[in-house]
């Protein structure tokens, strides 16, 4: 099953591929385009040329030059015949000088001015170099681009005495040009209406993702209801049973470690029937218990004894300061003693299952009507998956856990009117911070 991040970016490489494959279709349609028509207009007017170049005999080649008039004007109409009919711009002849014999222009010049640009081409069809047509490249002159083919005059030896030059009005330039403005435009649009469409699709996952974890988290506190109504039914029964001979061997012993007993199991009572009520009514799991003043330093001293008498056969070695400085706050302290205790052991299991020493710590920082405890361990710590889960019901990196310590413990911290954070790395160990506000009364 697809992640809500993996649905986001399979829908955003979906969105640019269909964007980027749309606008592409749309530019190769418009090179292809100009291609074709720049094709079709090259053939035609070499076509033109050389039919033109044909029909023009190396006679009226030399009376041109001689300036016989009569031939001037039989070339002349030939010539204008052929631009009208083919809708050019201007059909005309030149010499070996780059000379006009004959143009159909109105108001032409004595000399061809775009020889120099295309001297090359006409010198090399003028000394029969090539005695097939060539076609020039557009050129543009003032607003209107132009396009020329040329076309030798070959006499009875074969040897060139004028070129015959066809040149037309390139007009679907000007279409090409707003084609390519167009394109410009959907382009930008189409990746403005992208990213809007990107955005507004973020917005909607993000509801759903929201919606998603509500609804998850709905099924698993009617799950944890239903387990915990099976497991505190089982528990109820044993833990009366054991209280009731800690207290007789109290009355005949009074020793310590009945007395230990009781409070374990009256602890262990009042966590139970604390999740019972929480998952039967959905109501608070610190509503049992009322706030009252505490001793953080003397709370986090017998915890760590607890911590030591839970694992009697391991070397339990203290980070940071043996114990903090005196701190009394106003909270709840069975509750509290839980989460660092909770905290705590998984400390010492991420140590154990890493194969590593057990090295685990509080540390206390009072300032700014706040109090931040800070419980550390040098475990394996966690990847960023791991992390991203980590407060998730049910979810657990142990072979025996049961996926619920730090989902109760930031409950209990957040309806202490407190905050949970927790940080780790891989090989680093991990950092749980929990804050909650300072109320000094002591």
């Amino acid at each position: 099953m697809l992640t809500g991040s993996r649905k986001l970016l399979l829908v955003g490489l979906f969105s640019v591929a269909i964007i980027v494959l749309v606008n592409l279709a749309w530019w190769l349609f418009y090179n292809k385009s100009a291609e074709l028509l720049d094709h079709q207009l090259e053939r035609r007017l070499s076509a033109v040329a050389s039919i033109t170049a044909s029909s023009v005999s190396t006679q009226a080649v030399e009376n041109l030059s001689a300036g016989g008039l009569q031939t001037y004007s039989e070339v002349f109409s030939r010539l204008e015949e052929v631009r009208r009919a083919d809708s050019l711009a201007e059909v005309f002849i030149l010499d070996e000088r780059y000379r006009y014999l004959v143009t159909t222009a109105q108001h032409g010049d004595s000399v061809y001015l775009l020889g120099e640009l295309y001297s090359e081409m006409l010198d090399s069809l003028l000394f029969s170099l090539y005695q097939g047509a060539l076609v020039t490249q557009p050129h543009r002159t003032g607003q209107v681009v132009l396009r020329s083919a040329f076309a030798p005059l070959i006499d009875a030896d074969g040897l060139t005495v004028a070129v015959l030059g066809v040149e037309a009005s390139v007009d679907y330039y000007d279409v090409l040009s707003d084609l390519r403005s167009n394109l410009y435009y959907s382009t930008g649009l189409s990746a403005l209406v992208g990213l809007v469409f990107g955005l507004l699709f973020v917005l909607y996952q993000r509801r759903v993702n929201i919606a998603e974890r509500r609804l998850f988290a709905s099924e698993t506190q009617s799950f944890l209801g239903r387990m915990v109504a099976v497991v505190s039914h089982e528990l109820k029964n044993p833990l009366m049973i054991i209280r009731g001979s800690a207290e007789r061997i109290h009355r005949r012993q009074s020793s310590d470690e009945a007395t230990y007993i009781l409070e374990e199991v009256d602890r262990l009572n009042d966590i139970v029937s604390g999740y019972l009520s929480f998952a039967r009514s959905g109501r608070s799991l610190v509503e049992s218990e009322q706030p009252q003043t505490l001793d953080l330093t003397g709370l986090i001293a017998s915890t760590r004894e607890h911590l030591c008498q839970r694992y009697p056969d391991q070397r339990i070695s203290w980070l940071g300061p043996d114990l903090p400085a005196p701190v009394t706050i106003v909270g709840y302290p069975r509750s509290l003693r839980q989460v660092l205790l909770n905290l705590l052991i998984n400390g010492v299991e991420a140590c154990l299952a890493a194969g590593k020493l057990i090295a685990v710590g509080v540390n206390v920082d009072a300032a700014n009507a706040e109090v931040v405890l800070t419980v550390i361990d040098e475990g394996a710590g966690l990847d960023r998956s791991q992390l991203k889960g980590a407060f998730t019901p049910f979810f657990t990196t142990k072979t025996s856990g049961s996926g619920l310590g730090l989902y109760v413990s930031r409950k209990l911290v957040e309806e202490m009117g407190g905050s949970m954070d927790l940080s780790s790395r891989p090989g680093h160990g991990t950092q749980v911070k929990i804050r909650l506000k300072w109320d000094d009364r002591s």
